[in-house]
């Protein structure tokens, strides 16, 4: 499924959605079953006469993965399929594209930019930059347990702080204040062997004290 619907202007939505078979030489009877049974899985079947030029933008997406559908793939190939719709489009489409994975179990490939996209469509993520893989993981290991700051202020909205700090023997010095750290932390950053050390702090971890109380 691409970025644009890439629908056949010149055919209406049953045509789109029956084309990949019709290439394919699979008999009427079997095209027409196909399609009703994708466009009341879509619940588009009062399109089925429209064409293109006469639906929105979230409608002529929902074509465009009926159409995917009508070949019944063994992998999904989504190549940044809600660029063009606007913020509440994308919204609902992303709901539909979920249900629409839970319903049919099939293997999806989901390319997107959107980082939301990915933490609530993906089983797991592969982060990527400049080509390589930075980490792959469950959504939660990609927030929680990120491999590298590339992953860590890359994830996350508002961005996780970074923090330059320097080791101690209690943990790290960091502009006037120490952070605690755990054993394996400590550990972590003796195998380094590297005196400058990044601090990575979410938001939501932040919390406000009174006025000459820390935590310790």
């Amino acid at each position: 499924m691409f970025q644009s619907d890439a629908l056949y202007p010149n055919m209406n939505v049953a045509q789109n959605l029956a084309f990949g078979m019709e290439i394919r030489e699979v008999p009427k009877p079997q095209r027409d079953a196909t399609v009703q049974r994708v466009a009341a899985m879509l619940q588009r079947g009062a399109l089925l006469d429209r064409k293109p030029g006469q639906l929105s933008g979230g409608q002529r997406q929902r074509v465009a993965m009926g159409r995917a559908l009508a070949r019944d793939p063994k992998l999904f190939l989504f190549d940044e399929p809600l660029s063009n719709l606007d913020a509440k489009l994308r919204v609902e489409m992303r709901a539909e594209i979920k249900l629409l994975h839970q319903r049919t179990r099939t293997t999806t490939v989901y390319v997107t930019h959107d980082q939301v996209e990915a933490m609530t469509l993906g089983d797991r993520i592969a982060v990527m930059n400049d080509g390589p893989v930075q980490q792959f993981g469950t959504p939660d290991d990609i927030y929680a347990r990120p491999a590298t700051r590339f992953v860590a202020e890359f994830i996350g909205s508002p961005a996780m702080n970074m923090i330059a700090a320097q080791p101690s023997a209690a943990g790290l010095v960091a502009e006037g204040f120490e952070l605690a750290l755990t054993d394996a932390q400590r550990a972590a950053i003796r195998t380094a062997g590297n005196p400058a050390v990044a601090y990575g702090l979410r938001p939501e971890d932040l919390s406000l004290a009174e006025t000459g109380v820390t935590e310790a």
